[in-house]
């Protein structure tokens, strides 16, 4: 891809698609990025990529051709409008939610029910064998962030989404 450089302003196409591994969603998670990496410093996309890929957390990464600042996340998935010009690249494969369960858009308001609410966990993945522990477990929602998991009896949301609250089913 040929861009000049002229009197400090980048010339050509604009680098909208992201690297190989990866694909471009529309969106940006708000904020600098996770405690993985915010406001990273690199000269292109590809090794934003790389950054992502050394990460096992990492699920997505946002790169500004512009400013070259780099941002990794733990979410996979958009949760605001584009941000400026940074492109928003997930890892293809990656889920939202564990094996055995499927992401939808949503929320059950309050901190889950009787089966489990609020409780500190190391992963999604620890959130989703709890939820599977129990038959009366229907979904759950986790926060990377937060790193708290809510348990629900009810299969589906009721409310739109709640912060970075991801929200599986069983599937």
């Amino acid at each position: 891809m040929l861009q000049l450089v002229v009197l400090g302003l980048l010339i050509g196409p604009a680098l909208s698609s992201c690297p190989k591994g990866y694909d471009h969603y529309n969106g940006d998670i708000p904020g600098w990025g996770t405690d993985l990496g915010s406001a990273l410093k690199v000269s292109s996309r590809e090794w934003c990529a790389r950054l992502c890929n050394a990460l096992s957390r990492c699920l997505s990464f946002e790169h500004s051709s512009k400013s070259q600042l780099c941002n990794l996340n733990t979410g996979a998935t958009p949760t605001a409008n584009k941000y400026l010009d940074y492109a928003f690249c997930t890892k293809q494969g990656s889920s939202d939610c564990p094996a055995g369960y499927r992401a939808v858009d949503g929320d059950v308001p309050g901190w889950g029910t009787y089966l489990g609410s609020a409780r500190k966990v190391g992963s999604r993945e620890v959130c989703a064998l709890m939820c599977s522990s129990w038959t009366q477990c229907r979904s759950f929602e986790h926060s990377n962030s937060a790193g708290v998991c809510n348990l629900n009896t009810s299969s589906y949301p009721t409310r739109g989404n709640y912060g970075d609250y991801k929200f599986c089913i069983k599937s």
